[in-house]
Formats: structure tokens, C-alpha cells, sequence
């Protein structure tokens, strides 16, 4: 399953796995028609995808999920939380422009969302081999003046996977990608001076892509990770080095 896939990251990776050989849950909250057309993608190239409707910050649509993927599928084996919650309000607010309600929007979908999930597929993972993995932001070990509301969800999100990887050890890994500048719809609500701005202080120089943190998704996903747990792996072309 592949919360958040109906487009950018989140369809990238549904389709690398497909390719690798699994069968994906397409998971989308109001974009039926970019899900079903990531599935058709998947199906065109021999692979089996389902699509399901489902916000991630419910309870109710979240146990309803995975009720159906339980009768469809039998049961999961890997779980990338990708859904998350952005805006150009969220990202782009003066520090005392961000209200409550905007920390909260973040939260539920964020953090909620992927520890709802977890809870949800981990029953259903087989008893050694689950994987699990989520995705946060590296202003969450840096810092930034921008996404005030966003980064610090994001650095929960790392804390949860820790706490996971200990908790669901040694049946099932869980492992977190720390993204930096991945070329997505955001990068539409810079201005031309910001993106040169945040271009030139990444070594190499460009963005990355989502086909590029697709690969970092299967990894993990994989049995090339078999002794990888509880790590959270930067993928932003050199921008945070420690």
C-alpha cells in the first residue's frame, strides 16, 4: 500500500514497486481520477494495482481500507506512508501569520495518518518480513523560515518511526526517506528567485525527482534492507550533510 499515491512521489513509487513485482494499493483521498489513471499505468505494464479512497486522518475511512485490502488481498507486506498535507498557505505563512488550525491539518495527516496506518497494517504483515516505510523533510534536522507548520509534524513523523521500528522489532522494519528538494507540485508556490536560491545550495546542483526517492522506497521495501531498521535516510542531493 501507498498512501498519497495518485500523484508526484507517492505515484512513483506505487509504480516502482509494481515493477518490482507487487501488487499496489492505490491510495487516494479526493483525486479518483489521477489514482485510477496511476493504476491503469501499473495494469498497462502487466501489474495488478487497486484503488481505494480513504483519508488517512479518519479512523473510520482508515479501518474501512484496510477491511477492504484484508478481503482483496489477504493481507500486506509493505506499507509506504506517503500521504501528507501542504499548501501554499501552510508552506509559504509568516511566522505570525500561521494559525492553529493550520498546525492541526498537518498533524492529522501527517503524523495521525501514518501512525493509523502502521497500527492498521502491521496485524495484517506476515510474521517476519513486514516493511514499513514513511517519509519526512529535512527542515526537520535543520530547521527553516518557511513551513513552520510543516517541518516540525515532520520531525515527529522521524521520532514515530524510531518508536515503531522498536516496537514492531524484529517481525516487521520500519524505516523513514528525510527528503530534501524533490521537484513536485510545490516548487510551483516558489518564487523564480527562491528556486534558484534553494537550486544553488544543493550540491548537486538540481532537484531531485520522485523516480529518484522511488528507488530509495524500494530499497527499503526490500530484502536489500533486511538488517536496516529504525534509520532515517536523507535523500536531497547534499543539501544536509553531518
Amino acid at each position: 500500500m501507498v498512501t498519497g499515491s495518485s500523484r508526484g512521489i507517492g505515484a512513483a513509487i506505487a509504480r516502482a514497486l509494481a515493477k518490482e513485482g507487487a501488487a499496489v494499493v492505490v491510495n487516494h483521498r479526493n483525486s479518483e481520477d489521477e489514482a485510477e489513471g496511476v493504476a491503469e499505468s501499473i495494469r498497462s505494464e502487466g501489474g495488478k494495482a487497486l484503488v481505494v479512497r480513504a483519508d488517512v486522518s479518519d479512523v473510520a475511512s482508515v479501518d474501512s481500507m484496510f477491511s477492504r485490502v484484508r478481503k482483496e488481498l489477504g493481507g500486506i507486506d509493505i506499507l509506504v506512508n506517503s500521504a501528507g498535507l501542504a499548501s501554499p498557505e501552510i508552506w509559504n505563512s509568516k511566522f505570525e501569520d500561521i494559525t492553529v488550525e493550520m498546525w492541526r491539518r498537518v498533524f492529522e495527516v501527517d503524523l495521525i495518518g501514518t501512525f493509523l496506518c502502521a497500527q492498521r497494517a502491521a496485524p495484517l504483515m506476515k510474521k517476519k518480513g513486514g516493511r514499513i516505510v514513511n517519509i519526512a523533510s529535512t527542515p526537520a534536522l535543520t530547521g527553516d523560515v518557511d513551513g513552520i507548520a510543516y517541518a516540525p509534524v515532520k520531525a515527529s513523523v522521524l521520532t514515530l518511526t524510531k518508536m515503531l521500528a522498536r516496537t514492531l522489532a524484529p517481525e516487521i522494519s520500519v524505516n523513514c526517506m528525510i527528503l530534501g528538494s524533490i521537484h513536485t507540485g510545490w516548487v510551483e508556490w516558489l518564487s523564480k528567485r527562491k528556486v534558484k536560491e534553494y537550486r544553488e545550495g544543493i550540491p548537486l546542483k538540481r532537484f531531485g525527482t520522485p523516480e529518484e526517492v522511488a528507488k530509495v522506497a524500494v530499497f527499503f521495501a526490500s530484502d536489500a534492507s533486511s538488517y536496516v531498521t529504525g534509520q532515517g535516510l536523507v535523500v536531497d542531493g547534499g543539501e544536509v550533510m553531518d
